[in-house]
């Protein structure tokens, strides 16, 4: 049975997570009908996430069940981007939220929901411009020499965009990494958690031919190295199901004003 989704009224969207009106999601191309749910404690579904996109998240789960940010944050499983899409792949979790992982599952639908990009940073005194080239022979550990490259945990979907996108040596950028700085140090992640969430707070960002990553050039595709954040559901998800309904709110324009509202970019 169709049921009424209890969300933020569009004025109120862009203020907080204070008041609460009637929404169902926007049809997209893919949508016949708008599906309808009222989220509970019962009928939420199992989300997982990937860190970079925690705040968000948190977010969504705090307006869907008119709670506080932090116990939204209880209601979602944050992890590893591998790890996130290994559990909607398994059936444990029945909404992943992660930028691509080094393996994606096999019978998944999965959807753009905001714009991202990997992005550098390097110590007060390091060279805060850079090549494509010489990003590839830093991380491939064929140049840079003398550099200290700010390691990422096993399975993060920052290590295999960096794998995707400029290749790299995954036993030199992996690992558990202490903060350190100077102008030897070298560091990368997603340009949501390093701007957003401060990973590169303290550090230069680097402009990479040319380009330096803002808001602006990686909506435009300037930027060299934008990707997405996407949406994953189970290819089986019924169409009346709580996480298909999230996962195509997500996708429609309410949840799109939702995610810029919340300092993330619009899906391109």
């Amino acid at each position: 049975m169709k049921k009424l989704i209890s969300l933020l009224t569009a004025s109120a969207l862009m203020l907080g997570l204070a008041a609460c009106g009637d929404f169902a999601p926007d049809p997209t191309a893919s949508q016949e009908t708008a599906l309808d749910f009222e989220y509970t404690e019962e009928s939420f579904p199992e989300v997982w996430a990937g860190r970079s996109a925690a705040p968000l998240m948190e977010a969504v789960a705090a307006i869907m069940l008119g709670t506080g940010r932090a116990e939204g944050a209880e209601r979602i499983s944050f992890a590893a981007t591998d790890e996130v899409w290994a559990a909607l792949g398994r059936g444990e979790a029945a909404l992943a939220v992660a930028p691509e992982g080094s393996e994606m599952p096999s019978g998944i639908d999965a959807a753009p929901i905001s714009r991202d990009a990997l992005v550098f940073f390097v110590g007060e005194g390091g060279d805060a411009d850079l090549s494509s080239e010489e990003l590839e022979r830093i991380f491939s550990g064929r140049g840079g020499d003398g550099l200290e490259i700010l390691t990422r945990p096993e399975g993060s979907g920052s290590v295999a965009a960096l794998s995707r996108l400029i290749g790299c040596d995954e036993a030199l950028v992996t690992g558990e990494s202490r903060p350190m700085t100077g102008s030897n140090v070298i560091g990368f992640g997603f340009w949501s958690e390093c701007v957003l969430a401060g990973l590169a707070d303290g550090y230069q960002l680097v402009s990479v031919d040319g380009v330096e990553p803002t808001a602006q050039s990686i909506s435009s595709g300037e930027y060299p190295f934008a990707l997405d954040l996407l949406a994953g559901v189970s290819s089986g998800a019924a169409e009346d199901s709580p996480e298909r309904a999230l996962w195509l709110w997500l996708q429609g324009g309410v949840g799109q004003a939702f995610i810029s509202s919340q300092g993330y970019l619009e899906a391109a």
